[in-house]
């Protein structure tokens, strides 16, 4: 995957979002009346901005959202990370949305002339700011606790930490009449020839996690060692993905693999996310820490198996028919909520898995031996 820009993790947004968003929030919310729902939307607005796992996740609400208004446009706005994610997704308009440039933003949300905007996202203010600036009739979007977020809406829902933020999303749907049930499931696009898959049958490895001190995401390399060491003794080429920040780091992980490293095909940086999805799809099995790729993996049907250290499967667990979580086996892990809740808690959650139970996962999905 290519290099993307930062937005969500970028330290002056994060500041620039604490200090002025609140205040900004609280100051719409008190001035503008509060409106009803409309009840046959013809334009709606959907504001999902920065992650690529969370859109995926999104997926299977907006393409149940669609239906629940066939004669509505659903339009999704995304930002550079995550909208190659937003155009594979049936039933939307994909529209870039930089929140680093809030005059830009806000022009391209209020050129949709939009009849309702439903903010998907957790916990930044500065989402909330522009739905107030939306100029859409009505405004929905989680309460969010101790992120002040609620105040610019005319109807808001709870957003737990005790469900799988899938079951989140349906809830804010509801706001609009929409019962979602569907799972996440993101249909391979076919845009990557066979003369550039690798050999198979091939087993796809994802080391690198994204976010808020991500390295506590991360698995020990020589148990990624060991487990390919494992799958390719059972004639599966090993595959390691990445986007081409993480081709560095994958280079010094082959190069630092000693016999295994015939055996391993550096793939990152190598290819868009559309073929990525290809890559997935096509795989034996996939095995990632938990970001995006993890998530995009289980919804493309992939065999998956997702490590969860700080994050839990209750919460952030891939989602899909065969898609498997191995959790970390320490005390006082699987504490993160929105993302960044590292203050206080332990950091060494990804020691408690074991290569063993990451084969057992595997074999169990696949049916080797």
């Amino acid at each position: 995957m290519p290099r993307l820009p930062r937005e969500r993790g970028n330290p002056a947004l994060r500041l620039l979002d604490r200090y002025a968003g609140i205040p900004l929030v609280a100051a719409g919310g008190l001035l503008r009346r509060r409106r009803p729902r409309p009840t046959e939307p013809r334009r709606i607005g959907v504001l999902n901005s920065t992650n690529i796992g969370d859109t995926v996740l999104l997926a299977p609400v907006l393409e149940d959202l669609a239906r629940r208004f066939p004669d509505a446009e659903v339009v999704l706005f995304a930002g550079p990370v995550n909208l190659p994610v937003a155009r594979l997704i049936e039933g939307v308009t994909p529209v870039e949305l930089r929140l680093s440039s809030p005059a830009s933003a806000v022009r391209a949300i209020r050129a949709q002339r939009l009849d309702a905007i439903v903010d998907f996202d957790q916990w930044p203010r500065v989402e909330p700011v522009y739905c107030l600036l939306s100029g859409a009739g009505w405004r929905a979007g989680f309460r969010s606790p101790g992120q002040h977020r609620h105040y610019a809406f005319d109807a808001a829902v709870d957003h737990s930490d005790a469900v799988h933020e899938l079951e989140n999303y349906r809830r804010l749907a509801r706001l609009l009449g929409v019962e979602s049930q569907s799972e996440p499931r993101i249909r391979a696009p076919g845009t990557l020839p066979a003369e550039r898959l690798p050999p198979s049958p091939y087993a796809v490895f994802h080391l690198w996690p994204t976010g808020v001190r991500s390295e506590l995401k991360e698995w020990p390399w020589d148990r990624w060692r060991e487990l390919a060491r494992q799958l390719s003794a059972r004639g599966l080429t090993v595959v390691l993905t990445g986007s081409s920040a993480d081709a560095p780091r994958t280079g010094e992980f082959v190069a630092a693999s000693g016999e295994l490293a015939p055996r391993l095909v550096d793939a990152a940086g190598k290819y868009d996310l559309a073929e990525v999805v290809d890559l997935l799809s096509g795989s034996r099995c996939v095995v990632s820490v938990n970001t995006g790729v993890m998530h995009l993996a289980a919804a493309s049907g992939a065999p998956t198996v997702g490590l969860n250290g700080p994050t839990s499967e209750r919460r952030w667990g891939p989602r899909g028919e065969r898609a498997v979580s191995v959790e970390s086996s320490l005390d006082g892990c699987g504490y993160l909520h929105f993302g960044w809740e590292y203050r206080g808690q332990r950091e060494d959650c990804m020691v408690g898995i074991t290569v063993d139970r990451v084969l057992d996962a595997v074999l169990g999905l696949t049916g080797d031996h």
